[in-house]
């Protein structure tokens, strides 16, 4: 199912049909039923650990890069790269504190070569600086600022790594990790995620439990959540069958 059809269906069963613009006319543009089922999907990434969370971001970096910064990542698990005509190899992953403890000059100025570590970087300042931008922030600090995502930026949403050597050509660096799934609150109508195609039941009905916590309904946001807790521990079990016979097929 697309994100118009789930916004229908939660209208419908909620009730809610002034969450969408005009349900007794058949359409179902969101006018706030995107905001709950949001909040739902959220829930449902928090409680829920899949394969299907796991992606991968990948982006050719040119020569002198140093770091990659992109959106939606919870953790990362891999980093590799890939030089045009050369294997994929993997990156060795380090602390941030070994990484500016071992590359102590300006990181631009190091010499070029072949990527071989990687640290995950610390992009945000802290309150009283988190509104500087690339013009600004030099009126309180003048140097150490290459690991940063300034304001200038959504910066909050991302997450970044640092890699050394400098690239000394293009590659393509892929990360492996966990993403949250894609919002949904100004997404197309056509917008697919997990949740909407493979548990768009589990989805209506968490966007049903954010409704009501939000009403301050206590008792029925717990009676949504064991319906969908019911569905996740089938969908665990499933996983968890699936995973063991991998194993049981390799060992024989």
């Amino acid at each position: 199912m697309a994100l118009l059809a789930v916004r229908e269906k939660f209208a419908e069963l909620s009730g809610r049909h002034d969450l969408v613009v005009d349900f007794a006319g058949e359409d179902y543009d969101d006018n706030g039923a995107n905001f709950y089922l949001q909040n739902g999907q959220r829930m449902l990434d928090r409680k829920f650990t899949d394969r299907k969370r796991m992606a991968w971001y990948k982006e050719d970096i040119s020569a002198g890069a140093y770091s990659l910064d992109f959106r939606y990542c919870k953790f990362i698990e891999e980093v590799w790269a890939k030089a045009s005509g050369e294997g994929r190899y993997r990156l060795e992953k380090k602390s941030l504190a070994w990484m500016r403890n071992t590359y102590g000059d300006a990181y631009a100025d190091q010499d070029q070569g072949m990527p071989v570590y990687f640290a995950e970087k610390v992009l945000n300042l802290g309150p009283d600086q988190v509104a500087l931008t690339a013009a600004t922030y030099e009126t309180e600090f003048t140097g150490d600022a290459e690991e940063l995502m300034l304001a200038d930026t959504d910066h909050v949403l991302y997450t970044g790594i640092l890699f050394m050597p400098p690239a000394d050509t293009t590659y393509t660096i892929s990360v492996k990790g966990k993403f949250d799934s894609p919002s949904l609150v100004d997404g197309a109508d056509t917008l697919t995620t997990y949740w909407t195609e493979r548990h768009p039941d589990a989805l209506v009905l968490a966007g049903m439990w954010s409704l009501e916590g939000f009403g301050r309904n206590t008792a029925g946001q717990q009676d949504y959540l064991q319906m969908i807790l019911d569905i996740l521990n089938d969908v665990d079990a499933e996983e968890a069958e699936n995973e063991s016979t991998g194993i049981l097929q390799l060992g024989g």
